[in-house]
């Protein structure tokens, strides 16, 4: 309405999906920028995936990490849910090795071990991320120097995309939703999103790891099927 979402004034599109869009959007009053997540109305279609969303977006308000990108603002708006995220204009670790290919040894060392640290600080407030993946990690850069930071990206989320399945059981819902290719999925994840422990995360910064030092996927190449089942047998 008029570019504007609450406080928010709409600035730029900086991705759409599954789950939703994501804006580059000023807070009018405190006027800073931020990256705003509009929640799909499918998505937040039933009463179980809102209450999911309340309880993830408070969970993730505890989390203060250097590599965890943080969260400011949760709220309802007109019917739209959204989520006002800390704005990191670098690019995602996906585009960015689609770009320039593999990375040197030492940088992908030094991104995996800033996600660990991320990933350790959730863990000990009790959260699961469940959708580790190259796309869901940023580089940040600080102006005039040469030091790299990681960011992760959408804690929490994943399970609202499981809210309203009838088949708990499996995480496909259908081809190339929210998930996108499980390439960087844990067996045990595939089977049940909901119960999956910090373990599951680990395994999928392993894929994403694999994925900076050879530039491709763990098993690139067939479907949906054929990756999970590689995934538990190879």
């Amino acid at each position: 309405s008029g570019f504007f979402i609450g406080p928010y004034r709409i600035l730029d599109l900086l991705g759409q999906g599954g789950m939703g869009r994501v804006y580059k959007a000023m807070h009018q009053t405190m006027n800073r920028v931020v990256a705003l997540k509009v929640l799909s109305p499918q998505v937040m279609s039933s009463e179980r995936a809102q209450e999911l969303f309340l309880r993830e977006v408070q969970a993730a308000a505890q989390l203060s990490h250097p590599n965890i990108v943080m969260a400011f603002d949760a709220n309802e708006n007109e019917g739209r849910h959204y989520l006002a995220m800390e704005y990191v204009p670098g690019p995602n670790l996906e585009r960015h090795v689609k770009k320039h290919g593999s990375l040197p040894v030492g940088l992908a060392c030094e991104i995996i071990f800033q996600t660990a640290n991320g990933l350790q600080h959730a863990h000990e407030k009790g959260m699961v991320h469940r959708d580790i993946k190259p796309a869901n990690l940023l580089l940040h850069q600080e102006p005039g120097t040469e030091t790299i930071q990681v960011k992760i990206l959408d804690f929490g989320l994943a399970r609202l995309q499981q809210a309203d399945t009838k088949n708990s059981q499996t995480i496909i819902a259908k081809e190339n939703t929210v998930m996108g290719t499980p390439d960087f999925l844990s067996p045990e994840q595939s089977k049940n999103l909901h119960e999956t422990d910090i373990r599951s995360d680990l395994y999928s910064l392993g894929c994403t790891f694999y994925y900076l030092l050879a530039g491709q996927v763990p098993f690139p190449g067939g479907n949906t099927v054929d990756k999970l089942i590689r995934h538990h047998s190879d």
